[in-house]
């Protein structure tokens, strides 16, 4: 999948240290961003078997992973009733 563009919004000072340190590897802002997503991604999928799913499902169309969503939280709620 190619790169998606959006907007968000951060701390001041989390975004300033977060521009700081790109400046100072020589790197794209998008780029350190993005491997702390990663990165982020990794623990909470060792964490957590839907964080798992979720990264595993990410190359899937938006649908087919909100169906899978749907599927997962029904089959919890038939579990806890």
């Amino acid at each position: 999948m190619g790169k998606k563009s959006f907007s968000t919004t951060m701390d001041g000072e989390t975004l300033k240290a977060l521009k700081l340190y790109a400046v100072k590897q020589d790197r794209a802002l998008n780029d350190v961003l993005e491997e702390a997503a990663a990165a982020y991604l990794a623990q909470k999928a060792a964490e957590d078997p839907d964080a798992a799913i979720f990264v595993r499902r990410a190359h899937e169309p938006i649908e087919d992973c909100l169906a899978a969503i749907e599927r997962r939280l029904s089959s919890i709620k038939k579990r806890r009733a």
